[in-house]
This record gives structure tokens, sequence and C-alpha cells, in this order.
């Protein structure tokens, strides 16, 4: 008798767990959820349990949690180091893990299994933190809360530094592909940064383009705006990303400078042998 109830606990702890584990996944659609997640246990510092605002989700990170930052921010707090990353747990600049995501907008990703695990963590972009003091300034990152010491490049920083002038070749090369006939990319002299022509490279990674004449903006897809002449660009209803050179018209055709397809569109974006390159995913990192 004391078997069958012991059999029976059991199979009843199975089919709650299960129900458990189905109800997770019937909540986290393919493409994941989004929520405001926060700790558990504030003391918490290595492996934790988060629960969004609202109650209904909880999540167990893990030592090999992948979790990243939605758009790049500095890999370190050394002056020296121009290195940037996606990895959040590279870049934690004092704080814990648990602190860096406590009270954050993330999108988690499961992988599609009976026992939902988190395949993915992404920290949004919605609360941008400009470092920067009068010194310099080294842009945005997206940690919560305050940073003690402003973290920038100094004016000099780079004079002790040799590099070699840019030199275009006129190709501009997307996925592997030339692209013929568009208009040519063009080195903008008072800062050196290179110039782009959106639409033709915007397209061919996929990306409705629109203009509105009146506004003078550009829309990709459904959520990233540009403003001819305004530096930042508005993705959905995260914070302004800054550009390095504000959008122009030259001859017709919207330049945008070489920085708006890495900071905002997450390609791999540069200059190689005279080449402007831009791919999804590249062997130059």
């Amino acid at each position: 008798m004391k078997r069958k109830s012991l059999m029976a606990l059991l199979v009843a702890a199975i089919m709650a767990l299960s129900a458990v584990a189905v109800f997770a996944l019937d909540n986290a659609p393919e493409e994941g959820v989004t929520a405001t997640f926060v700790l558990v246990d504030p003391d918490a510092t290595d492996e934790f349990e988060m629960v969004s605002d609202d109650g209904e989700i909880v999540i167990n990170i893990i030592n090999d949690t992948p979790i990243y930052f939605e758009d790049y921010v500095p890999a370190t707090e050394d002056d020296d180091c121009d290195e940037l990353t996606k990895n959040a747990r590279e870049v934690l600049f004092g704080r814990t893990l648990s602190e860096v995501l406590d009270g954050r907008e993330l999108h988690v990703l499961f992988c599609d299994d009976y026992f939902p695990q988190i395949a993915r963590i992404t920290i949004l972009f919605v609360t941008a933190v400009h470092l920067e003091d009068e010194n310099g300034y080294i842009g945005v990152v997206t940690l919560p809360g305050e940073i003690d010491e402003p973290i920038y490049f100094p004016e000099d920083f780079w004079d002790d530094f040799e590099f070699d002038p840019i030199v275009l070749n006129g190709e501009l090369v997307v996925n592997g592909v030339i692209m013929e006939g568009a208009a040519l990319p063009f080195l903008c002299e008072e800062n050196d940064v290179v110039m782009i022509p959106l639409r033709v490279v915007a397209e061919a990674l996929g990306y409705d383009v629109g203009w509105n004449h009146y506004l003078r903006s550009i829309q990709l897809g459904v959520g990233i705006h540009l403003f001819i002449g305004q530096y930042e660009a508005i993705v959905g209803r995260m914070a302004p990303i800054e550009l390095q050179v504000a959008p122009v018209i030259v001859n017709g055709s919207t330049f945008v400078s070489l920085d708006f397809f890495r900071a905002v569109l997450g390609q791999y974006a540069y200059v190689f042998e005279g080449q402007v390159v831009i791919e999804s995913e590249s062997d130059m990192y």
C-alpha cells in the first residue's frame, strides 16, 4: 500500500512538472518572451533566479546561460582599451551579473525542448547611460545606475597612435556581393568617417526602405527611423543611437556613416584593402 502511495505521488509530481514545462513553452513563442525581470533573491551573485514584473515568467540563470547586450558596449573600463563586446558577462564594471540584469528589460529565447531551457538572453537597449566629461566622450552603455568614474578617451589619447589613411577603391561589398551601379562610398574629410549609400545596402540586407519627403526621414522595416541632418537613429522604443555623422543627401542618394550598420543594424562594417565591406557574419572578428 505504501509503495502504491509513493508511486502515485511520483506520478503526480512528474505530471505537475510536465505541466509547468508545457505552460512555460506555451507562454514562450519561438521568438521568445520580453519582460522586465527582477531578482528573486537580492543577494544572489552567481547562479540565481529571476521573475518577470508581472510574476508570470520565472527564469534560472546558470553559469553557461548566454547573455548579451543588444547594443555593443566597451569591453572593459580601461582607458586604453577600445574593444567592443556584446557579452554581458565581460561587461560588469564592478557589478555582479545579477546586478546588471536586475530590473532590466530582457528578451528570453527558449530552446525548443520539452523542458524549457534558456537558449539566449538579450539585455534590451532601453535606458542609455552616456559616459562623458570635459575631457572626452566614449559613447553610450546600457548598464543601470551611475558609474562612479566616467569612461572616456582623453582628447590626446590617439596622438601616440599611427594609422594608415583610409583609401577607398570604389567597391562596396555586401555579404560577398559587389554592389554594381551603386553610388560610391566617400570619405567625410572633416573627420575621416566613411559614408555609405543607404538604400542599396539596406535593401541588400533585406530591409524595406521608405522615404518621407515632408519629414525628410528614412524608415527601414517597421521600426528604424533616420532623419536627414540629425545624428540620432530611432529604433523602436529604444533610446536613440548616436551616429558619427548625420545622414546627408548627395546627388539624390542618402548616405549614412559606416557606424550606422554596426550600431543600429548589428552588421560587421569595415574598410579592407580599399573595399567597404558590410556583412552579417565575418571571419575578420
